[in-house]
């Protein structure tokens, strides 16, 4: 069926854009590039987008804010949040004429927590420029809200097209649902869709890509076990890593799965552990030598541990990345390519130590989107945040290098595609805890490292402990770049670093936090006494905020 755009008021337009959410495509007449928009939803159950439209009226009186992470809140306000997040999403994928994703996860937070995020093409999150249109979108009343979509056309391009008298046509309004995805999935889903090369767009050419890789890396080594106890938080994660796994080899891999049927995040998830330092439900009879890992809601952090609360978490795990790539490259005489390592104030001191003996990190503020941006200045970039969020990253100059491999006898020999085949675990665009686990699972096998070997072998973590302060205004609190100095309100940090000078090779720093009134306080410290050294920071600087600013509590 055809029909003219001219008259058909863009709020409409959203409207049915809503209806046919998960797959809608239009194509202009004459025109052989349909386009997509792809839909994946976790944890929370599809909403009835065909339900009548006034579920979907404004909401609520706050201004809500779209970040890297799309917009998250209770759920019980994300119907017209998803509402109007659906109409963007297909304004982008017009603009662009390809296929988009959008996810709605709870992530690591509680499950009453939702939120909706967009995937660009390319399986990346969603331009910066384009976060601006959402929170514009999203915060404009229903009185607004013509007047707002209206101006987004225009000023995107899109109106103009539709304003000469082009006519489009329905070609399907059958939805692409996805269904249980991780948040990493979409990703890679969305990034095939559009570049086909990277591989099959499906879920069971994510796992074929995950395992080739991980069956090339197979070696025994001395003390490698394969045994792993795998907390998965409740989340989609476990369903998805118990499918991956019946593609590996037979006793390459073992895992007993925990946490898989009950409230997601609930006093589980690589969160919970990190940042409590407790271990999750469901582990009380793990023996202390086990190995044990933990996934988020959603599958995009990974981080180990064991039952004696002995953590492995982002930082050594992209040491152990850096590691291995930074030998690779040595073995092969290959020394123009630049690598790097990216982290946040969050990163262990320990861990910066050990990487200053070969690789200097970089830090940049807390968020995805600055390690990420930070890490593709690399040839090979790594990020992990703390929280066991990350990836690696290869520029087109390290791509080159791998074809020109295949045919140069000299390098092959030596950066052989077993140990290049690595690249093949990382999406290149976001964290992927699914992949990352293979990843570690296979340098420890190639060093044949138990868990205990390979804390042992790289650093220990200095203690560190983590604590959240309620304010009356977030935003007088003003940090240096990399969010390691305050420096408003004056004064606070002199009595913070009067603190920290008190004790050997110790740090402490205040940040406000991006969402919440609360300001974040982190400390660690080296002490033989390792109960007090986890303690003393976070409660001390605590004190210093209260002693500064009485009205803070």
């Amino acid at each position: 069926m055809n029909f003219e755009l001219i008259p058909f008021p863009s709020f409409v337009f959203s409207f049915a854009a809503i209806c046919g959410l998960f797959d809608f495509r239009f194509s202009q007449r004459n025109s052989s590039h349909p386009w997509d928009l792809c839909i994946s939803l976790f944890p929370i159950r599809v909403f009835r987008f065909c339900m009548q439209l006034c579920l979907f009226l404004f909401q609520v009186s706050s201004f809500l804010n779209s970040g890297t992470a799309g917009f998250r809140y209770s759920a019980d306000l994300l119907p017209f949040v998803v509402f109007r997040m659906g109409y963007l999403a297909g304004l982008r994928a017009r603009e662009l004429n390809q296929t988009i994703g959008v996810m709605i996860t709870a992530s690591h937070n509680p499950a009453k927590d939702n939120g909706v995020k967009i995937v660009d093409p390319m399986g990346e999150m969603l331009a910066a420029e384009w976060e601006k249109y959402a929170s514009e979108l999203v915060n404009a009343s229903d009185e607004q809200l013509p007047t707002a979509v209206r101006a987004l056309e225009v000023q995107v391009g899109i109106y103009q097209v539709w304003s000469g008298g082009v006519e489009f046509s329905v070609m399907e309004q059958c939805p692409i649902t996805l269904g249980l995805l991780t948040t990493p999935q979409l990703h890679y889903i969305v990034r095939c869709k559009n570049d086909p090369s990277f591989g099959e767009a499906r879920e069971i050419g994510y796992y074929a890509r995950l395992t080739d890789a991980f069956k090339a890396l197979l070696k025994v080594g001395s003390n490698y076990s394969p045994n792993l106890v795998l907390d998965c938080a409740n989340g989609v994660g476990g369903e998805k890593m118990r499918m991956l796994c019946r593609f590996v080899p037979e006793g390459s891999l073992r895992i007993q799965f925990r946490n898989e049927d009950g409230v997601l995040n609930h006093e589980c998830g690589a969160d919970y552990i990190k940042i409590g330092q407790v271990l999750p439900t469901g582990f009380d009879d793990v023996d202390v030598k086990a190995k044990c890992a933990s996934f988020d809601g959603d599958a995009d952090r990974l981080i180990y541990f064991s039952a004696l609360i002995v953590l492995l978490d982002g930082d050594i795990i992209a040491v152990l990345l850096a590691k291995y790539i930074k030998e690779t490259l040595e073995e092969a005489g290959i020394d123009d390519l630049s690598i790097g390592v990216v982290q946040t104030a969050y990163a262990n001191g320990n861990s910066t130590r050990y990487l200053k003996d070969g690789i200097t990190p970089v830090f940049v503020p807390t968020g995805v989107k600055h390690l990420h941006h930070a890490a593709m200045k690399f040839d090979i970039g790594i990020y992990f945040e703390a929280n066991g969020h990350g990836t690696v990253v290869f520029s087109d100059k390290f791509d080159k290098l791998i074809r020109r491999c295949a045919f140069q006898f000299s390098l092959r020999n030596l950066f052989s595609e077993k140990k290049s085949t690595l690249i093949k675990y990382f999406s290149r665009v976001v964290g992927d805890a699914i992949a990352d686990l293979l990843a570690v699972e296979s340098l420890l096998r190639w060093y044949g490292l138990s868990v205990e070997d390979w804390e042992r072998s790289l650093y220990t973590n200095a203690p560190s402990v983590q604590l959240k302060v309620p304010v009356t205004d977030r935003s007088i609190y003003k940090t240096t770049y990399e969010e390691t100095t305050l420096l408003e309100p004056a004064g606070v940090q002199e009595k913070i670093d009067a603190l920290v000078e008190k004790h050997h090779e110790a740090r402490a720093f205040v940040r406000s936090s991006g969402t919440e009134n609360i300001v974040r306080v982190y400390a660690e410290a080296q002490t033989p006494d390792e109960g007090r050294g986890q303690w003393f920071g976070s409660f001390r600087c605590n004190s210093v905020l209260h002693a500064h600013y009485n009205w803070i509590c």
